[in-house]
């Protein structure tokens, strides 16, 4: 089950050849963790989360493919928050991260976007996500524009609280 929306998504379906080139660079990932969290949504943030979503849709301020897949686990900042365009956010304290046979450095932190319509986001859905859950994820890294930009993973099936 893939998103409709995603803009990743959207390019492999409809532009396979724009994403040819998109080579992972596990270096660049790392070079973007950050060493802070990500601030909280605010309730304005989550309230026009469904009109900037559309810019982000159209390649403002969006999502750029890296070309990388991951698996990352860790613990959530804070509880799980949900935004007017459907999607959970969770800022997590990395524990690991792996892409390929390559690890994060430690002590760095990785924003979660769950889409609606992915297995993970049923998972948020029935059972809500708390400050301390231990997290693991998998599923396509993406660099999110939003200055300074930061990356991202988008999980779809793997997804799993502890």
């Amino acid at each position: 089950m893939k998103p409709k929306h995603y803009r990743l998504y959207e390019l492999k379906r409809r532009a396979p050849a724009a994403l040819a080139g998109v080579v992972c660079d596990p270096d660049r990932v790392f070079r973007l963790l950050r060493d802070q969290p990500n601030d909280a949504l605010s309730w304005f943030d989550r309230m026009i989360a469904i009109v900037s979503t559309l810019f982000k849709r159209a390649g403002i301020s969006g999502w750029s493919p890296t070309g990388c897949v991951a698996l990352a686990r860790g613990a959530a900042v804070r509880d799980a928050q949900h935004s007017t365009d459907g999607f959970w956010t969770i800022d997590i304290r990395l524990s690991d991260l792996t892409i390929g046979d390559r690890s994060a450095p430690p002590d760095r932190f990785l924003r979660v976007e769950v889409e609606p319509g992915t297995a993970a986001h049923e998972v948020c859905a029935r059972s809500r996500i708390l400050e301390g859950a231990r997290l693991e994820v998998g599923g396509e890294l993406v660099i999110d524009n939003d200055p300074p930009p930061f990356p991202e993973i988008h999980p779809d099936d793997q997804f799993e609280v502890f």
